[in-house]
């Protein structure tokens, strides 16, 4: 092969290689359109509010604090005991 018919080659790889890279984000896309609907069917099924949804999470985030601070608290508990 010569030096042109490389480049001519390489030049049309970049180009699928973009076009694949687009096709790759739009799935990307419609995977994340496609979650976020099945959650928002798992919601609206369970008559879970938008209020009441944030209260969950308000709720969960306390929790994980909570959870974090005893272990916190046990292991430097367990630091001192050693």
């Amino acid at each position: 092969m010569n030096i042109e018919r490389i480049k001519e080659e390489l030049a049309r790889t970049y180009v699928k290689i973009e076009k694949l890279q687009k096709k790759a984000r739009d799935l990307e896309e419609q995977k994340k359109q496609a979650e976020d609907m099945e959650y928002l069917k798992i919601i609206r099924s369970n008559g879970v509010s938008a209020e009441e949804l944030q209260l969950m999470i308000d709720i969960s985030k306390e929790e994980q604090k909570k959870i974090l601070e005893t272990r916190e608290k046990e292991q430097t508990e367990n630091e001192e005991i050693s």
